[in-house]
């Protein structure tokens, strides 16, 4: 993601960890965030922010500026990038929880950067996308425990539960976490006072297990990182537990700011059907385990794909991909929705999208690929502007799939699509590239796999070249279809 941050603190240590997976831009010069809301520079408008943080902290440092005109400021930077989401965390009210152990007077003395490394951790918590909402149940979805008060001695929080509804419907993935017999929470969703229901979460750890130990699991079955979860409990001492055992996981104080970790954003087709599609992966692993080796249990899910050049309705769910695919993704260049627009309209570049489904559903676009023939010139977005080397032959500059369609052959059905769009343009060569992010070593023999020659290779990267006079065969179980098929 493409993220800003206005601060009356340094936050250059903190710009530092995001940058390790996002494109950061902060303003020149210290203390200048007011002024950088009121009349925003050029450099920041180009820069095309996704979110702005608005990090206000008066612990060491008393504002300059008054509530009126903080509130004026925000107003102002929201009329001046409309549609990005500008948020303005309570940061007193972050710290609430950590106490003293938010701040560090030390560091502020030798750097006029307030937080401690648990403050700063909770920061980068709050920042980039949160995909999931694991939520405790007692006292928190609802007044009472209903163990011992039963499902008619509890009183649902309606109002609270709308709000994690629409979330809901916009793409975030519900978990339930709750130390209590699953038996007795089961009947609560019957309940006609609760606004949300049973089918509206993709997991449930109700059990007297860790929450942590549940939260990790549900993280593994759903093939997402623990850094996607945000964690809302109103017990002090579970959040405090929690913290302690995945300080990856934002941990906000109860009732918790929603909107500043899920904030407004562009809504596609896949998000709209999001918890469905997790459901329909729960029972494509139930046929996992039903015995079958790995090959018979992909023909027996009758997977098709569909692989063709990218079309305008797709370009939001592209760009999308580039920025929360992490796992599957060879080079993971992040994209914004005009820049998506760019590379499908210029005759240098073949931009081609990934429907794909299976007897369980269809999956949505799922995956995409650029190549960019010889004679472009290009810089890589949010890539520290790493200019792209261009040798005489195509180059694969992307290539990424969403983790929940992983380890189906799709690579070889993509790949099979990208070899024919090079073959009717008369290429004998492809080069292609990985390079070592924070959690895309899935990935790193991808190439390999694909029949692609090393060229060369070191701990962080490696090049291929594949001839495509001399591609190997390869048996996949899926049925490719549309132009490309």
């Amino acid at each position: 993601m493409r993220l800003a941050i206005l601060s009356n603190v340094t936050v250059s240590v903190l710009a530092g960890m995001l940058a390790k997976e996002h494109a950061v831009w902060t303003p020149s010069g210290f203390d200048t965030w007011l002024q950088t809301a009121l009349e925003p520079p050029r450099e920041l408008v180009d820069f095309a922010p996704e979110v702005v943080y608005v990090l206000l902290d008066a612990r060491f440092a008393p504002l300059s500026a008054s509530a009126e005109q903080v509130g004026q400021a925000i107003a102002s930077l929201r009329a001046r990038l409309p549609g990005v989401p500008v948020i303005a965390p309570d940061l007193a009210r972050l710290a609430a929880d950590w106490g003293d152990a938010f701040h560090d007077e030390r560091m502020w003395k030798l750097g006029a950067m307030p937080f401690s490394l648990k403050g700063l951790q909770a920061l980068r918590n709050l920042t980039g996308l949160k995909k999931v909402l694991a939520l405790d149940l007692d006292n928190t979805l609802w007044k009472g425990v209903v163990g011992e008060d039963g499902v008619a001695g509890i009183e649902p929080d309606v109002r609270f539960q709308r709000e994690i509804k629409a979330l809901k419907d916009r793409g975030t993935l519900l978990v339930a976490l709750s130390r209590n017999n699953a038996a007795d929470v089961e009947d609560v969703w019957d309940d006609p006072r609760m606004a949300l229901k049973r089918e509206d979460f993709v997991a449930f750890g109700v059990d007297w297990n860790e929450k942590s130990d549940n939260l990790a699991k549900i993280a593994a079955d759903l093939k997402l990182g623990t850094d996607a979860f945000v964690f809302v409990d109103d017990n002090p001492a579970e959040r405090a537990r929690m913290r302690a055992a995945r300080p990856e996981v934002a941990v906000p104080e109860f009732p918790p700011p929603l909107a500043d970790y899920f904030p407004p954003r562009a809504v596609t087709a896949e998000d709209l059907a999001k918890t469905e599609l997790y459901r329909a992966e729960a029972q494509r692993k139930a046929l996992a385990a039903s015995g079958l080796s790995v090959y018979d249990y992909l023909k027996t899910l009758e997977i098709w794909a569909e692989v063709h050049p990218a079309r305008p309705e797709e370009f939001a769910r592209i760009a999308q991909l580039s920025q929360k695919s992490n796992q599957f993704n060879v080079l993971t260049h992040r994209y914004s929705e005009d820049e998506v627009a760019r590379f499908a309209s210029d005759p240098a570049r073949i931009l081609l999208a990934v429907h794909a489904g299976d007897r369980f559903g269809d999956q949505g676009l799922i995956a995409f690929a650029q190549i960019l023939f010889p004679g472009a010139t290009t810089v890589c977005p949010e890539s520290n502007n790493q200019a792209v080397k261009q040798s005489s032959n195509p180059e694969l500059l992307d290539f990424v799939m969403s983790c929940r369609a992983m380890n189906r052959h799709l690579e070889f059905a993509v790949q099979d699509s990208l070899e024919r769009v090079l073959a009717m343009r008369g290429e004998m060569f492809l080069r292609a590239a990985w390079r070592r992010t924070e959690r895309n070593a899935p990935v790193r023999d991808l190439f390999d796999r694909l029949g692609y020659s090393l060229l060369d290779a070191s701990e962080d990267a490696r090049a291929y070249e594949l001839n495509l006079l001399n591609v190997p065969l390869r048996h996949y179980a899926v049925h490719v279809k549309g132009e490309l098929g």
